[in-house]
């Protein structure tokens, strides 16, 4: 018991734990302290304890308990505090099974009870308590209420950052570990246009699409959420660590593991359902035919969510798991933006307005002569290559490698139809 970590560590029975636990269920409205008078040999000691503290434990060991009870697992968790209504009445010595009307998963939790090893959930507990983790359990207020109307929603999540960044609108952005070219440009394209409604970016910080989530989201000034495939005792990737530390200050990182889970593969594929209960839409960027994102979507759909693909040439590895979702109508093609904002409820009052900000002034004198022609032009509007050619007099394949190198320096920008337009 840990009533000795609140107490100067002094060893104190746990009879006597339990007897102020029994008082504080009594007379909690009376008082939140208590005077504890421990005497040796050569003097007095005094403590003021704050019960507080010690119920905020007991509700913590509680779910420790649950998490580390074999062949239990998330549903059957979740059956059990359903039922009872409190976590730590489920361990109530006292506690009767009479009205649970589940004789196998009653006999299942007993017998895994008995084998519980307690040693496992102290050193959790000392872990939590030295990393001053934030746990919030499925019962607390303020758990994520997407992610709590999920029926195979965590029963406790370990964090740290800003809980409240689940509490404003948000998109979860997943995909390949092996992104393209391509699909950084359509990513890039996608966050710079969606950041306007100042969502909260959701993913899993491994490789690829979800580390470059990361990096955008910092870009772009939009808050973002990493959730973890382990337990805060192993941070994976190990070379995203300082991307971890960060969005502890400046974001967010859940897990809903304890150091006592075993680290297989299933763990992240697990994972995947609580990025898609966390937000109304998850977005798949690229994925291969079997990609580990699909899950995501899989997941999505079960919770009746949104879903959407970026589409990309049938011949393109990472664009075969998108295509595929497109045409099984597990996720609708993004194309037009303005529909998805019109389905998440992202209205232009959301917006961000920006067109108060000053704008860039191009100088026109660090171009070169034929540059500064076609810029001239393009100052006025966006203009068709045909009507550049006629206006700057320029030879059609001088003007195309013109073109060609403006827009590889990000002045100017390409639209459908031979239309170009200053970025």
């Amino acid at each position: 018991m840990f009533l000795n970590h609140h107490i100067a560590k002094i060893n104190i029975q746990e009879q006597l734990e339990q007897f102020f636990y029994k008082c504080y269920q009594q007379f909690f409205w009376v008082v939140n302290y208590f005077l504890l008078i421990l005497k040796d040999k050569k003097k007095s000691y005094i403590y003021l304890v704050d019960i507080r503290k010690i119920m905020k434990n007991e509700t913590l060991i509680a779910y420790l308990k649950l998490l580390a009870c074999e062949g239990i697992g998330v549903l059957n968790a979740r059956r059990l505090i359903e039922h009872f209504q409190s976590i730590t009445a489920i361990f109530d010595e006292d506690q009767k099974f009479d009205s649970f009307e589940n004789p196998v998963l009653e006999k299942r939790f007993k017998a895994a009870i008995k084998e519980l090893d307690m040693g496992l959930v102290e050193e959790e507990l000392q872990f939590i308590l030295d990393e001053k983790l934030k746990v919030v359990g499925i019962l607390d207020a303020d758990y994520p209420k997407l992610l709590k109307e999920c029926p195979d929603a965590p029963i406790v999540l370990f964090y740290k950052g800003d809980l409240t960044l689940l509490t404003q609108k948000s998109i979860a952005i997943v995909g390949t570990r092996k992104i393209t070219t391509y699909g950084k440009k359509v990513m890039q394209d996608f966050i710079e246009k969606i950041a306007i409604y100042q969502p909260t970016l959701i993913s899993g910080m491994a490789y690829g699409v979800d580390v470059n989530v990361y990096h955008l989201a910092k870009k772009n000034d939009l808050p973002s959420v990493a959730v973890m495939g382990t337990s805060f005792k192993k941070y994976y990737p190990k070379s995203h660590s300082k991307y971890y530390h960060e969005l502890e200050e400046n974001g967010l990182i859940l897990s809903e593991y304890a150091g006592f889970n075993k680290l297989v593969p299933e763990l992240f594929l697990r994972r995947n359902r609580i990025i898609a209960g966390l937000t109304k839409a998850t977005v798949i960027i690229e994925s291969a035919e079997k990609g580990g994102s699909l899950s995501t979507a899989f997941f999505a759909n079960d919770y009746n969510r949104e879903v959407y693909a970026i589409p990309g040439r049938t011949t393109d590895e990472f664009s075969k798991g998108c295509l595929r979702l497109i045409q099984q109508n597990r996720a609708q093609l993004l194309f037009d933006l303005e529909p998805m904002f019109f389905e998440l409820g992202w209205s232009s009052s959301n917006k961000v307005l920006m067109n108060d900000a000053p704008k860039a002034v191009l100088n026109l004198e660090s171009f070169s002569p034929t540059e500064q022609a076609i810029l001239k032009c393009l100052e006025k509007g966006s203009q068709h290559i045909d009507d550049l050619a006629f206006e700057t007099a320029l030879d059609m394949s001088v003007l195309n490698a013109e073109l060609m190198m403006l827009e590889l320096n990000a002045v100017i920008e390409a639209l459908p139809g031979k239309t170009f337009q200053l970025k």
